[in-house]
């Protein structure tokens, strides 16, 4: 008997039993596929895709799942709390769980109501580098450095300078931006300022620059 006979035979044989399991795999698939969420799963807010940070969330980039309620991560989202517009911390893989962590909030936030993260040129690049995020610092305007000595305040007669416009006082120092000095000799560090002293710096900022004193 060849073997092409003999393997049909035992096909025919046992060909009940193949169809029997055939239908139980197919059975326990349709259970699985149709099996309910458990009573004790949390709803809670998932990536629709890979999600990068350097663009807003939109709404399409999120959706609801449901996690048993021992597996859902502290700080994670819920329906209603979906961050449309905001900003992640880090790169999202499809299905991750969005959390608080995720979320970048607005640099000053933590530094009272009405303030801003400022981003401000120090003049003397070598003063920048002597702050840090938490350092505190009063900011003055500093001349520009393209002013004639016979334009600034010796032509006038040699009396005493003018005083400093103080543009800001007692300012946390949010960022130190990586990168050395630009190309007039000056650094760029972040501080949180009040709304009404922003326009101040941006402006200050420039024209030629900001000069700085630590408070600590």
């Amino acid at each position: 008997m060849t073997l092409r006979r003999r393997t049909a035979l035992a096909l025919a044989r046992h060909r009940g039993a193949l169809g029997t399991l055939c239908a139980a795999l197919a059975l326990a698939g349709a259970v699985l596929l149709l099996r309910p969420v458990p009573d004790d799963a949390t709803a809670v807010v998932v990536a629709a895709r890979d999600l990068s940070p350097l663009d807003p969330v939109s709404a399409s980039d999120v959706e609801v799942g449901a996690l048993p309620s021992s597996a859902v991560p502290a700080g994670a989202l819920r329906p209603g709390e979906e961050p449309v517009g905001g900003a992640l911390t880090g790169p999202v893989r499809r299905g991750e769980v969005l959390t608080d962590a995720r979320l970048s909030g607005p640099p000053a936030a933590g530094y009272g109501p009405g303030t801003v993260a400022v981003p401000v040129r120090v003049a003397d690049a070598q003063a920048a580098a002597l702050v840090a995020p938490g350092s505190r610092v009063d900011l003055v305007a500093a001349e520009p450095a393209a002013t004639a000595p016979d334009q600034g305040w010796a032509a006038s007669g040699g009396g005493p300078p003018p005083e400093a416009a103080v543009l800001a006082e007692d300012r946390p120092v949010v960022a130190v931006p990586e990168g050395g000095p630009d190309a007039a000799g000056g650094a760029l560090i972040v501080v949180a300022a009040a709304e009404d002293e922003a326009a101040g710096l941006a402006a200050a900022s420039a024209r030629g620059g900001v000069a700085l004193t630590i408070r600590s």
